[in-house]
Parts: structure tokens; sequence; C-alpha cells
């Protein structure tokens, strides 16, 4: 049982990260998975427990790993060329963070989803400032503003970059900017 509520979620994941939320409905997740609606039904009766589901899965996989990031020997901008690799990663693989996805789906969400969003947002930006905070503490970066301002605009400029990615660049492109980013926060 636990592998098919993986499974769906796994399902719906991928499609939601490349197709966005409203292009994706239980039909679609039932086709691939090869079950009957009910069954996702049982495990996610509404799309918002789904979504919840989804936004809760992402929070704790991506969560952990850019902890790991943020806590290993690395200095600050090597951690943030590992964060950017993730999402280099999402674009190779044709996907978007599902953050950005659901955030311009952002009116199509519950009021729960909505939260969970914002929570798993601020979650990652917490973790991504502790990495301008040691730059800035060991000298290898300079930036304008607080940590938490600057780590704000470094997701946002992932997010935007994976989506621009997709028009044109490819993982390439994304890499190329967040490099451009990166060095431009390298102390002279």
């Amino acid at each position: 049982m636990q592998d098919t509520k993986n499974t769906i979620l796994d399902v719906a994941e991928d499609f939601i990260r490349r197709n966005g939320l409203n292009a994706v409905s239980y039909k679609h997740i039932s086709d691939v998975v090869g079950i009957k609606k009910a069954s996702i039904h049982y495990h996610f009766p509404q799309k918002k427990d789904l979504v919840n589901a989804l936004l809760l899965r992402c929070e704790q996989t991506y969560g952990c790993e850019y902890q790991s990031i943020a806590s290993s020997a690395l200095s600050a901008p090597e951690k943030l060329r590992k964060i950017a690799d993730v999402f280099k990663q999402g674009t190779v693989a044709g996907k978007v963070c599902l953050m950005g996805v659901l955030s311009s789906d952002l009116t199509s969400l519950d009021e729960s989803s909505r939260l969970i969003l914002e929570k798993t947002a601020e979650s990652t930006v917490a973790t991504y400032a502790a990495i301008f905070e040691q730059g800035r503490i060991e000298g290898s970066m300079h930036f304008d503003g607080s940590d938490y301002n600057a780590a704000y605009a470094f997701f946002s400029m992932l997010i935007g970059a994976q989506i621009m990615a997709r028009v044109k660049g490819g993982a390439e492109a994304l890499q190329a900017a967040s490099d451009a980013v990166i060095d431009g926060y390298l102390k002279n």
C-alpha cells in the first residue's frame, strides 16, 4: 500500500514539475500508475491532499539535501554552486522546482497548501541564508543587504533561471546564470 502511495506521489510530482499543477489530473496519474482513480482518491481524497503530501515530501527531501550542503566543510561559494547543481539536475531532466511550479499556480492552491508552500520556502531561504552568513564571516563573499535577502534573491534567481532555461539554453543557460551570480558575490 505504501509503495502505491509513493508511486502516485512520484508520478504526480513528475507531471507537475513538467507541466504545472493545473495540467495534471487524477486520470493522468491513474493511467501511468495503472490503477483506478478511486485508488488515488483512497490515498489522496482531494487534490489538495496530494499537493500537501508532495510539498511535505519536497521539504523533507530537498530540505535535507540543502542542509547537508550547508553543513559541509565547503566554502560558501562552493556550497552555492552545489545548490545550483541541484537545480541544474532538474533542468536536465526537464523539470522545474516544485515550489516554483506551485508558486506560479498559487491561486489554484488550497489555503493549507499555500501555508505549507510558504513554510517550505521560508525554510529553504533560511538554509541558504546560513550559507550567505558563512560567506560574509569567512570573507569569501560580498553582498549588500542581509544574509536573508541575499539568500531570497539567490533562490529566486535559481527558480527563474530554471524556468527560462526551458525556453532557451537549457542546463547550460542555468549554469551560466548561476555562475555569473555566484561569481558576482565573490570578494575581490
